[in-house]
């Protein structure tokens, strides 16, 4: 499996998907501009001879030899130089290195969250599908501060993953802080053999697609393509849905852009240098061109779900509602190592087809519509609609009532129904001036 995906590029928050490389092909990758003078190389050795120098004093003088093991003292220097450069660029110990091979099979014993590190906290990013995670509640934007009773911050970051992680029909503790939550939040799962499916369809009616990417794993695209096609001739309008969404394989993202565009550029990713640019383009060939769409991101929705819907928006391809995304604008690449550990480092930064930049800023959508959880109470609150003289209130929802939209949103299951943003986002295509021809652009003064 591995030996299929060299040299593919990742964006992705998970581990799940990452791609090696052989350290001569590094070598390539991070080739500089110009080449190195003679006595910066003499430079750089001389740190390298302090660094060995000080592991042979620490190894040779230390005074409790039991404490020192040197495939760890290297392992811990290494772990020092990455800390001093960007979050997602970290060395991963042969055991998280191990976790790949299950990862890009698509399954592996755990609870089934997407965590990411945020000045030392725990933050999940997002619940995976189905899992027991998602089932008990765990929302994104949660932060784990204990695994079965141990503080996060007793811990080394690594081990949380693999406390998370283990065998199927086993129980595991979670204490989380919600946002806005009175007290902190106790879950007991029970772990199962994690399925990352990466795409599901669901017929809303007769004439509207929804799909899921869960993630972009290999044939997303392919996936999709088959649920597209399944309702081709009758379908006049998708609900693209990428919440949640962590990302994945760079070439998925571009191929999922390719169904729905035509031409120009979906995405550019530029190296060290300005010169180290490489641009992917669309094709025509096999191209949706005509479906209206609607593309569902939120705060969870992060990297190659980001140049998804950065690129549908660029090309005024669909329209983006939902809140804005998650920020990740880099691409990493894992390059393995002696000891079997890897090294995972960002090797390049991605731009959508305006060259906008969305590291650390995020997709903002077009139309913005916040998700309102059944479980929210608001009882005793004071409301707009309790203001004498307040306006009568008319959404998506209402404006779709006089043709029959909420009769059919009523024979959804109860989940679709309470999805406010999924509600929202099917009221839009139904009832909007989107089905008025076969325009694959959006209406002018609609969408900005």
């Amino acid at each position: 499996m591995i030996s299929m995906v060299l040299r593919r590029r990742v964006c992705s928050l998970s581990l799940a998907a990452l791609t090696f490389i052989s350290l001569s092909q590094a070598r390539v990758l991070v080739a500089a501009e110009k080449p190195i003078e003679e006595k910066d190389v003499e430079e750089r050795y001389r740190s390298l001879e302090s660094l060995a120098r000080g592991l042979y004093y620490i190894e040779n003088l230390y005074v409790d030899p039991g404490r020192v093991k040197p495939d760890e003292l290297t392992y811990q220097a290494l772990k020092g130089i990455v800390s001093q450069l960007d979050p997602h660029t970290m060395i991963l110990p042969r055991k998280a290195f191990d976790q790949f091979t299950s990862d890009t099979q698509g399954k592996f014993g755990g609870v089934g969250v997407i965590v990411s590190t945020e000045k030392g906290k725990l933050i999940v990013v997002s619940p995976i599908d189905d899992s027991p995670a998602a089932k008990a509640g765990i929302l994104a934007g949660d932060e784990i501060i204990a695994i079965d009773d141990v503080a996060i911050d007793k811990m080394k970051v690594n081990d949380t993953s693999d406390l998370m992680r283990g065998k199927p029909n086993t129980k595991v503790k979670l204490q989380v802080r919600r946002k806005n939550a009175p007290s902190v939040l106790n879950f007991t799962l029970v772990r199962e053999i994690i399925k990352v499916k990466s795409v599901r369809g669901d017929d809303l009616t007769h004439d509207v697609i929804y799909a899921r990417i869960a993630s972009f794993q290999d044939n997303t695209a392919e996936e999709l393509k088959a649920i597209v096609e399944k309702s081709a001739k009758t379908a006049r309008g998708m609900i693209l849905d990428l919440r949640d969404n962590p990302g994945g394989l760079l070439d998925q993202a571009v191929k999922v852009v390719d169904l729905f565009v035509e031409s120009g550029v979906i995405v550019s990713t530029v190296g060290r240098t300005d010169k180290d640019v490489e641009r992917e383009y669309a094709h025509k060939k096999g191209t949706y061109a005509d479906l209206p769409i609607v593309v569902l991101i939120n705060g969870g929705s992060a990297s190659a779900s980001e140049i998804v819907a950065g690129a549908l928006q660029d090309h005024e391809r669909a329209l983006i509602m939902g809140t804005t995304s998650f920020g990740k604008g880099s691409v990493q690449t894992l390059v393995s190592l002696p000891d079997q550990s890897g090294l995972k480092i960002t090797v390049a930064r991605y731009f959508t087809p305006k060259d906008r930049s969305i590291q650390a800023k995020g997709i903002t959508p077009d139309v913005v519509v916040g998700f309102q959880p059944t479980e929210v109470k608001t009882e005793g609150m004071r409301k707009e609609s309790d203001l004498k003289g307040h306006i009568e209130s008319h959404d998506l929802s209402d404006l779709a009532k006089t043709s029959g939209i909420s009769t059919e949103i009523e024979a959804w299951p109860d989940t679709a129904k309470a999805d406010n943003q999924l509600v929202a986002a099917y009221s839009f295509l139904r009832s909007m001036r989107f089905f008025d021809g076969k325009k694959s652009k959006l209406p002018a003064g609609e969408a900005r």
